[in-house]
């Protein structure tokens, strides 16, 4: 922000035009920004050709979020002097939030501001190069949600301009046909999926993944034999997939096949240890094979790793009977009570 000394310095002041640049600055600081943009446009008017006056007039707008009375100022401002700071990055940013990524775009390179530079980018369709930016930025703002949501909308049309090169180029593809299969199973259509999933298959039966992805078609239409079948085939592919393991013991839990599932839980858990998914269904066999001990262990794991989420409440409900099965009324209160918390807060 350019300070009243700027402005004194600059133009020789009048008193008015003193009383009016310290009047402004009061109000800004202040939170008043109806008085400070009073202020800095009467010493607009007294100043007209100086920078500084239209530039604290454009930042006052831009505070307010004023948009469309910020540009014209703020463009007066670098007519007058081009190389004025902070100027070009709060007309960039004026310009991108009136949508006009183009032009925003050239301000935001000259005033360095890089997290907006990154969705310029994006919204004028360098989605490589946003991405760039964009986690950059998340890096020196780890949990800034606009950046967060722009990172994945960036990565998503790189994503979806990969998938379509692949369908239009190469549309009878193993890959071709799974992304069909995938796209089939998020509209909901099972019976499409499978298809495309199968003709994956038939032309390189050693794709990874399309097995898993079958897997979990039939997880959700119940049948645990074809689940199973499925994803014991991901796992003799892939060996080494701790999400395949995984998925293969949660099945063989569900069919009752105890000594089974924990050999592939606890597979899960050596290829990837501490994946809360994979303690969570361990606590729940060790559980069903009687080993207290070793549930508590397992389930208390996923709580440290977990605090609000499905699988947090699934700890707390297992816990909360185990300690009932225990004779420990006071901790299974305390863990039925946090699943009851958190399933209200979930709803």
């Amino acid at each position: 922000m350019i300070s009243a000394l700027l402005f004194v310095v600059a133009l020789q002041a009048t008193a008015e035009l003193r009383q009016h640049v310290d009047a402004g600055l009061r109000a800004k600081e202040a939170g008043d920004l109806d008085g400070a943009i009073r202020e800095f446009r009467r010493v607009a008017e007294l100043a007209p050709s100086l920078a500084a006056a239209h530039v604290n007039l454009g930042a006052a707008y831009l505070e307010r979020r004023d948009y469309g009375a910020a540009i014209p100022e703020l463009r007066k401002a670098l007519e007058l002097n081009p190389d004025l700071p902070g100027a070009h990055a709060m007309l960039g940013a004026a310009l991108l939030a009136q949508g006009f990524a183009k032009e925003a775009l050239l301000h935001l390179e000259q005033g360095g501001a890089e997290e907006l530079l990154g969705v310029a980018l994006l919204e004028t369709g360098r989605e490589r190069e946003a991405v760039d930016r964009l986690e950059a930025a998340l890096l020196k703002r780890p949990n800034d949600p606009d950046l967060m949501y722009y990172l994945g909308e960036a990565h998503g049309r790189l994503s979806k301009q990969l998938f379509d090169r692949i369908r239009r180029e190469n549309p009878a593809s193993p890959r071709a046909e799974q992304l069909m299969g995938e796209a089939m199973a998020a509209a909901g259509n099972g019976q499409a999926a499978e298809q495309h999933f199968r003709a994956a298959l038939k032309l390189r039966p050693d794709i990874r993944d399309v097995h898993y992805a079958l897997g979990d078609l039939y997880l959700q239409m119940g049948d645990y034999e074809k689940a199973e079948s499925e994803f014991r085939a991901e796992a003799q592919l892939a060996p080494g997939s701790a999400a395949a393991a995984y998925k293969l013991g949660t099945v063989l839990l569900n069919r009752g096949r105890l000594a089974e599932a924990l050999a592939a839980l606890e597979r899960s858990n050596k290829l990837e240890p501490g994946m809360p998914e994979t303690l969570l269904a361990l606590g729940k066999a060790m559980n069903a094979r009687g080993d207290t001990a070793a549930a508590e262990k397992y389930l208390t794991q996923v709580l440290e790793a977990e605090q609000d989420t499905a699988l947090a409440e699934s700890a707390h409900f297992q816990l909360a009977q185990i300690y009932r099965k225990m004779g420990r009324a006071a901790d299974a209160a305390r863990h039925m009570k946090a699943f009851e918390d958190l399933r209200a807060r979930r709803r």
